[in-house]
């Protein structure tokens, strides 16, 4: 780092004290004189630590009352559940949703991941979800893409997605309360 010597002028008004054989100190007026300091170039970086995080406001499945054959909403009117992204890492991100242990509370009679569809009713976010806004699409027994990031989603704004859930029984499943838990896992790969 090159170094640059700086002289600094002190002001008249600075006193030097002097000690002297006498019995005690006292200040003495002295005249102006210089200070040599080096000043060197420094030069600093911040890093900005990366926001990467998703919050759900509630996992968990129940469709109380489910007649066999006959879809059950969650959500319906409004939404069931918000999910909250944000990201500020300047890189594409993506969402991807998971379907655990959908079963029957009573007999725990597991149902296939694609009985249940999910369907964003809402986001604020700079790009369409998976496969378009107000379609119902089902789970799969592997995470599904929900929303990729574009834009402005890339540079730290909150992304927000609302979700509907519809359960459609098979005929002969058992009548009654259905549950389960959805996982969104939010990542820099598709």
């Amino acid at each position: 780092m090159p170094s640059v010597l700086r002289r600094r002028w002190l002001p008249p008004c600075v006193a030097t004290l002097v000690v002297g054989m006498t019995t005690g100190a006292m200040l003495h007026p002295s005249p102006a004189f210089a200070l040599e300091e080096r000043i060197q170039d420094l030069s600093a970086s911040v890093e900005v630590a990366a926001v990467f995080q998703c919050t759900l406001d509630n996992p968990h499945l129940a469709f109380g009352s489910v007649t066999p054959g006959q879809p059950a909403t969650l959500g319906g009117g409004r939404f069931f559940n918000e999910l909250r992204c944000r990201s500020n890492a300047g890189r594409p991100w993506y969402l991807k949703a998971h379907l655990l242990g959908l079963r029957h509370l009573d007999t725990n009679r597991p149902l296939k991941a694609d009985s249940l569809t999910w369907r964003v009713v809402d986001f604020t976010g700079a790009a369409e979800p998976a496969g378009g806004r107000q379609d119902a699409k089902p789970f799969d027994d592997d995470p599904v893409l929900v929303y990729a990031s574009q834009g402005a989603d890339e540079k730290g704004r909150e992304v927000i997605l609302r979700f509907q859930y519809t359960l459609t029984t098979p005929e002969d499943a058992p009548a009654g309360t259905y549950v389960g838990e959805v996982i969104f896992t939010m990542a820099e790969t598709p």
